[in-house]
């Protein structure tokens, strides 16, 4: 009997202590007071362009918070894997970081599609997460609750565009984009940017994704009696159609891409084929246009530390850790239903631009701008009070360009 009463009061003992461990492993949150964040990015596939500055951005800030004592006195630990710019391999990688490494917190991939994709993850495990890289409206149109939106949508992708167009006096654009989910609804903004304004849409088509011979198309284009192309393009699609342009000597008023002119690769590659283009732009290395806070210090440790000015896709991605950093200091936690409603509640303005959600999650309070490239710089042109110049519109013919 004493033996048994002995028993049960080791037992006790035991899950007493157990207790109480668990309840310091929690106080101080992992051993070595580590917390982890996960996230799957396009290392390698189409989208590895961009999606490479989302990587740089994200070191660049762990690195940076860790050397000043991590968050809430814990070191930040980054757990990134390659989707390979794939749906299916993001959504299997998110599952494995939620279920298998049992990350705190996650940090959204790129691309409208691939945040898609894994949102529903992340719905049903309950963890929020920032979304730098998906800007298609529809995303916060079916009643999720844990994504969080960062940036301009898609749909306003092509309004400065439009309102130059107006300006100069074009009445006919074609519009034309990969089938897929982002340029799917740049191109659906565009149309309904276009009617506001009174631009007849004389073409409006889309083309399968990794297409590369735009020769057809460009001069159905040019048939329809278009004056502008608006190419709702990623970047080796913008980077072809304007060589092919220039190859079959057709000339409009105005090209205007989204994604891809405002990588920096682009007006390196193309040289002076890439002048007068216009671009999209989230966000401009630019302290004395966007008179965001933090911007000077932000660009200077890029620079420094990848040899190279950083494009919206880093800014976005350095700001959706301040965002979450923010939400965190609110919280005062990392537990995931008090940083949850710290981002639903949050104001915070970063090097990026204010944010602010609406009841969807969507972001309200950021808006893009549009650029030219001209003498191989991303210039501002619209809208009007942030211009650093004045636009170059209409767009040379190419045979005027050469004697230039």
């Amino acid at each position: 009997m004493r033996r048994r009463h002995l028993t049960r009061v080791l037992i006790t003992g035991f899950a007493a202590v157990a207790v109480f461990l668990a309840g310091t492993a929690w106080a101080n949150h992992r051993p070595g007071n580590v917390v982890t964040v996960g996230v799957s990015v396009s290392e390698t596939g189409r989208y590895a362009e961009p999606a490479g500055r989302f990587s740089n951005a994200w070191k660049l800030f762990v690195d940076q918070r860790n050397a000043k004592g991590g968050w809430l006195g814990h070191k930040i630990e980054l757990v990134q894997y390659d989707d390979k710019s794939d749906q299916q391999t993001a959504i299997k990688l998110y599952e494995k970081l939620i279920t298998q490494d049992k990350v705190d917190l996650v940090m959204g991939p790129y691309s409208s599609g691939i945040t898609d994709a894994v949102a529903n993850i992340n719905e049903r495990y309950e963890y929020p997460m920032m979304a730098p890289g998906a800007a298609s409206l529809s995303i916060w149109q079916q009643g999720r609750k844990y994504l969080f939106n960062i940036v301009a949508v898609a749909q306003d992708y092509q309004k400065g565009a439009l309102h130059l167009a107006k300006e100069i006096g074009v009445k006919k654009v074609a519009i034309i984009g990969e089938n897929t989910l982002f340029p799917l609804q740049a191109g659906e903004g565009a149309v309904e940017w276009a009617k506001k304004l009174g631009i007849e849409v004389v073409l409006n088509e889309s083309y399968p994704p990794k297409h590369t011979d735009f020769t057809g198309l460009l001069q159905r284009i040019n048939s329809k009696g278009a004056e502008a192309i608006l190419s709702n393009s990623y970047y080796a699609d913008a980077v072809a159609q304007i060589r092919q342009l220039k190859e079959l000597n057709l000339n409009f008023k105005m090209f205007s891409g989204t994604v891809g002119p405002g990588l920096p690769r682009f007006a390196k590659e193309l040289g002076g084929t890439a002048e007068y283009v216009l671009g999209f732009s989230q966000w401009e290395p630019k302290p004395n246009v966007l008179k965001n806070p933090g911007m000077d210090e932000y660009i200077t440790a890029y620079e420094k530390r990848f040899n190279e000015t950083p494009n919206y896709h880093a800014a976005g991605a350095y700001a959706a850790f301040e965002i979450l950093e923010a939400a965190i200091k609110k919280a005062g936690s990392f537990d995931r239903k008090k940083v949850w409603q710290a981002l639903r509640e949050l104001k915070f303005t970063s090097m990026y631009g204010t944010f602010k959600v609406d009841p969807t999650n969507n972001m309200n309070q950021h808006e893009g701008v549009t650029f030219q490239i001209l003498e191989g710089d991303r210039k501002v042109v619209w809208p009007k009070e942030m211009a650093e110049v004045k636009y170059q519109l209409p767009m040379p013919k190419w045979e005027d360009r050469a004697k230039r």
